[in-house]
């Protein structure tokens, strides 16, 4: 019984005879890849393929597809290659004979071989790092597609050889949160990576120099959130810092200074004056700066009548 809204039904009132038997007019059911009898019901061929175009909205056009996902810039292959799976039996499910299964591990094991270039492997490595990083710091899946097109230019112009797959990938994976907006430093990448601050400064560096890549500093309000949440701050301690910092950067006193450090700073300050229980010591260590740089930047603020 046809009760589906969706289904699309084509009728063909010309009859033709099948089985000896004529049986018309056709009722052709795209949906369910059908064509039936539509006088006796019989189905007369199923498994039909619809050649037509999809009608698409104009909101679906970029996502929607006849044949499945499509491919990412993040996954090594890109999505786009195929396995011999490891299932001994044909179509129908019945087990191959001994020589077939023979032949088919002779064909996995090139399959497997075709697809282990340096450049796959590479590529493999690097992406299962990338992962791992997104995972801890909560990063989108345009950061990482953007990290992944990055990385793939930097490895078409070979300056991936000589050096660590991790300092790279957490390179480009730094320059694309910067890109996109994404308040994430280069201390919180090297800590997720698990890779030292100088080793990944040194391939910083040389990442955005080989592929010419301008990345603006830092602002320090784009950081005020992720530090004030980390040590409770109230929501009014959170916006009074964010007033420190744009009256500091209306008298120039923010030009040179380490947008980290001015961030704790203003946080430490909004607290203080919110008489909220925070401390330098609390907000260095929530930041990454020490508590002398927090000290020095306070009596900057404070000289010039900031707060």
């Amino acid at each position: 019984m046809i009760s589906s809204n969706k289904q699309k039904l084509v009728f063909e009132n010309k009859p033709q005879i099948h089985g000896g038997k004529p049986h018309g007019p056709f009722v052709t059911d795209s949906i369910r890849g059908e064509i039936l009898c539509a006088r006796c019901g019989m189905v007369l061929a199923d498994k039909v393929e619809e050649l037509g175009s999809d009608k698409l909205q104009t909101e679906d056009y970029n996502t929607s597809t006849r044949t499945g996902l499509g491919s990412a810039l993040s996954i090594h292959d890109k999505g786009l290659s195929t396995i011999i799976g490891n299932v001994d039996r044909d179509a129908a499910g019945n087990s191959i004979s001994t020589s077939m299964k023979y032949t088919f591990n002779r064909l996995r094991t090139w399959d497997t071989r075709s697809k282990s270039s340096s450049s796959e492997r590479n590529l493999r490595s690097a992406f299962v790092t990338m992962g791992a990083v997104q995972t801890k710091l909560e990063l989108s899946d345009a950061v990482i597609e953007r990290a992944a097109y990055l990385y793939r230019k930097a490895l078409a112009k070979n300056i991936i050889r000589g050096r660590t797959i991790t300092g790279m990938i957490l390179s480009a994976l730094y320059v694309a949160c910067r890109e996109s907006g994404v308040p994430r430093t280069l201390q919180d990448i090297s800590v997720a990576g698990n890779i030292s601050f100088k080793n990944l400064s040194r391939h910083y560096r040389v990442f955005v120099k080989a592929l010419d890549v301008h990345v603006g500093s830092l602002n320090p309000a784009e950081l005020v959130s992720k530090i004030g949440t980390s040590v409770d701050l109230s929501e009014k301690a959170k916006r009074d810092a964010l007033e420190i910092i744009a009256t500091a950067k209306q008298k120039g006193l923010t030009d040179g200074k380490n947008p980290i450090s001015l961030a704790a700073t203003a946080l430490f300050l909004s607290g203080t004056l919110n008489e909220e229980n925070v401390t330098q010591d609390k907000i260095a260590k929530a930041s990454g700066v020490s508590t002398v740089t927090i000290r020095n930047i306070t009596k900057i603020l404070r000289k010039n009548r900031v707060v």
